[in-house]
């Protein structure tokens, strides 16, 4: 039987030794598929471990078919971690490019390389760096085998996908810095105010990206992005806030402060008015709702604008109003109700025609003067579906008070109600 075995072993691989075994042929059948994907020179130390052009050849069909096998890939993986160690494969990868390994799914440990030198390309390029050709790499390895398979334990393949995707956003936001090295001019603060609406949030964005791509990596152990952290902190925070800052305050100090409205920007205080109204106006059965985000950002809209038009059969469109001063959200709040002026009282509590707003039960006070209803967020969600719409159904309008964003970046109690 044995015999037989190697017989075949030998048609198929080319794999004879004087007396084979079960560990040799895996090392070989490894080392083909490796030396196949790989884009340069192979190490001479593996060179005897090399089988016959047709036999390379079928191992790299074998190894592809079981490394994506739903039932078998887990034992490739694991007998691919073990033949790596065999072969000290570790000491030969410091050596290759990127690029040399782009293609190479064999082994785990080329994904640490590739890990590592994609953080020694961004730091040495940061200044000039082309964040174009880093996606593609991320792209790449992030569609690969030890990224995807399901024969990899789910923390393991987030946590890897989570240090690729922290790598490319940090790239980016490199990317955008050396577009505005000069610092932000623009004209007025018309021009600044469209400009963040199209480009610069992104500076944001892509600093909350990292920032979560990175917990989540270090989380599972993967701590190789701290030096990375450091130069997306010095950027976000020691650059590009002092920048924005700088010039915003200018455009305040210049005369925007005097008169807090810029031309095309809807002020805040109409919301009501101006989206809220007009929808009612067009059909007497028309209901509104408006959900009400404290600390939700307009870059975290923007994401939410492109999955809920990608993903879902839904038509969002995304714009912004020019905030209330001072920017704190009792006033945000009372200036999003329906009225037609605001005020204060002697303890500073904000008024909408008279009438206070600081409580959820004020704000539905206000809200039933239109046939309008003030709602928690946690408390509507946590309705079924025949409840929610028997809550809401005498109701033309619903204001939904959602505080979870503030409230995990809060220790005290939050201000929904």
């Amino acid at each position: 039987m044995d015999a037989t075995f190697w017989e075949l072993v030998q048609a198929t691989f080319g794999y004879t030794e004087e007396t084979p075994n079960l560990r040799n042929l895996l090392i070989r059948l490894f080392v083909a598929d490796y030396a196949h994907y790989l884009d340069a020179a192979f190490p001479s130390a593996f060179q005897n471990l090399q089988l016959p052009d047709g036999g390379a050849s079928n191992a790299v069909v074998c190894l592809a078919q079981w490394r994506d096998s739903a039932s078998k890939g887990a034992s490739y993986n694991r007998l691919a971690d073990e033949v790596a160690l065999r072969i000290h494969l570790d000491t030969y990868l410091p050596g290759f490019e990127i690029e040399d390994l782009l293609d190479v799914m064999t082994f785990s440990d080329v994904e640490k390389a590739i890990v590592r030198g994609l953080l020694e390309r961004v730091s040495a390029t940061v200044e000039v760096i082309d964040s174009e050709s880093i996606r593609s790499v991320v792209s790449r390895r992030q569609a690969g085998h030890w990224v995807v398979s399901t024969s990899v334990p789910e923390e393991t393949r987030k946590a890897r996908y989570a240090v690729f995707e922290a790598i490319a956003v940090a790239a980016e936001l490199f990317s955008m810095r050396n577009q505005y090295a000069a610092g932000f001019n623009f004209e007025s603060a018309e021009e600044m105010y469209r400009a963040y609406e199209q480009t610069l949030y992104r500076f944001d964005q892509l600093y909350r990206l990292f920032c979560e791509n990175a917990d989540l990596a270090e989380a599972r152990v993967w701590h190789i992005l701290k030096p990375l952290r450091a130069e997306v902190e010095a950027v976000y925070t020691n650059w590009y806030l002092i920048q924005l800052g700088l010039t915003w305050g200018q455009y305040v100090a210049g005369g925007l402060l005097e008169e807090w409205r810029l031309d095309g920007v809807q002020n805040q205080y109409k919301f009501f008015a101006k989206h809220v109204q007009p929808r009612l106006d067009e059909a007497e059965n028309r209901r509104v709702f408006v959900i009400i985000s404290d600390a939700f950002r307009y870059e975290v809209a923007e994401e939410l604008t492109r999955e809920l038009n990608g993903k879902y059969r839904f038509e969002a469109e995304l714009g912004s109003q020019l905030g209330v001063l001072p920017s704190y959200t009792g006033l945000g709040m009372a200036s999003l109700l329906p009225h037609q002026t605001l005020s204060y009282k002697a303890n500073c509590d904000v008024l909408a025609d008279d009438k206070p707003t600081a409580s959820l039960a004020q704000r539905h006070e206000i809200l039933a003067t239109v046939k309008g209803m003030a709602i928690k967020g946690e408390k509507l969600s946590a309705l079924n579906k025949e409840d929610g719409r028997a809550r809401v159904a005498d109701y033309r309008v619903v204001y939904v008070y959602h505080n979870e964003i503030d409230a995990r970046g809060d220790a005290a109690a939050t201000e929904s109600g």
